[in-house]
């Protein structure tokens, strides 16, 4: 019998090691090439101005694209690289630090040139902010409500929703505010 039990398992096994080695590894998306579209769309490479924070996760595990990746951006701080034939979509968070640099020099220049008035209104009431966390790694965004008028520069809560649990943000430009860090 134990001939018999031997052949029955090598009869189940045999597919298994038919499969080549390498038909298992092209199953997953290459991801220096998507770091490599990314710097190539983005014109810069991984850690400069306008480039990429950090290189894409290797953790992360993507079924290889049998088309051409598309790669748009920057949209709130990230670019975004899509496998339309497949569906999947990931989002690279840029370094936009220096850019964001200029267009507040640009604004603060524009303030002081401007109608002599004390300090920028960033937000009232009631309106919507955009409330960003930005880290090495990721970028996280959402759309919030004011509980109070705030200036840049200044702290004030935020909700999610009239009933929701207050959360305080500092503002960073009329309309975006950023969560206080530790």
């Amino acid at each position: 019998m134990p001939d018999r039990k031997s052949a029955l398992a090598l009869c189940l096994a045999a597919p298994l090691l038919a499969l080549p080695a390498p038909a298992l590894g092209q199953a997953m998306q290459d991801l220096g090439e998507i770091d490599v579209l990314v710097a190539a769309t983005m014109g810069a490479e991984i850690g400069q101005p306008g480039g990429a924070r950090a290189a894409v996760d290797r953790r992360l595990k993507l079924k290889a694209c049998p088309v051409a990746l598309e790669v748009t951006g920057p949209d709130l701080g990230a670019a975004a690289v899509r496998c339309p034939s497949l569906g999947w979509r990931i989002r690279v968070p840029l370094d936009l630090a220096a850019e964001r640099q200029q267009v507040v020099g640009a604004r603060t220049a524009q303030s002081r040139s401007g109608s002599g008035q004390q300090g920028q209104e960033g937000i009232k009431r009631g309106e919507p902010i955009l409330l960003t966390v930005e880290r090495p790694m990721f970028s996280l965004s959402r759309v919030m409500i004011a509980d109070k008028d705030g200036r840049v520069g200044e702290v004030i809560s935020v909700r999610d929703e009239p009933k929701g649990k207050p959360i305080f943000v500092r503002i960073v430009e009329p309309g975006r505010a950023t969560i206080l860090s530790n």
